[in-house]
């Protein structure tokens, strides 16, 4: 019974990010490219996002992420994140969602961002992706 606390924790900070998800009613079914092609089983992407959860996960690479974001999300958010568009500015997002967080909302967006996990990104995409988010 001790898993009783993290499945309370990891529901809640599901239905924080439901309700704090983007809310442009635009489409943003945008096709985009990967600068990767391998993909995670999702049993090692929820032990990876818990594990961020309480601390213990290192950080992703952010200039990377800003390659894969450059590559699979610029068209909706903006070159560099911060313009907007189709889909909101993500500027200051770290005010809004801790790196966890933006890990999980991008593992299960809800529309119209569109899931782009495991494929095209893999966890490893996902995790460089979310430390530039969070140094926008």
């Amino acid at each position: 019974m001790p898993y009783k606390p993290v499945a309370f924790l990891a529901t809640g900070a599901i239905a924080v990010l439901i309700v704090a998800g983007c809310s442009k009613g635009s489409d943003q079914s945008t096709t985009t490219t990967s600068t990767t092609a391998t993909s995670a089983p999702a049993a090692m992407s929820t032990t990876a996002a818990s594990t961020a959860m309480s601390g213990a996960a290192p950080q992703g690479d952010p200039a990377r992420g800003k390659t894969i974001f450059s590559a699979n999300c610029s068209a909706c958010h903006g070159a560099t994140g911060t313009e907007g568009g189709v889909g909101p500015s993500l500027k200051n997002e770290k005010s809004r969602k801790n790196y966890a967080q933006t890990i999980a909302w991008i593992h299960n967006p809800t529309p119209p961002m569109p899931k782009l996990w495991p494929s095209p990104l893999n966890d490893k995409d996902v995790q460089d992706v979310a430390a530039y988010v969070q140094s926008l």
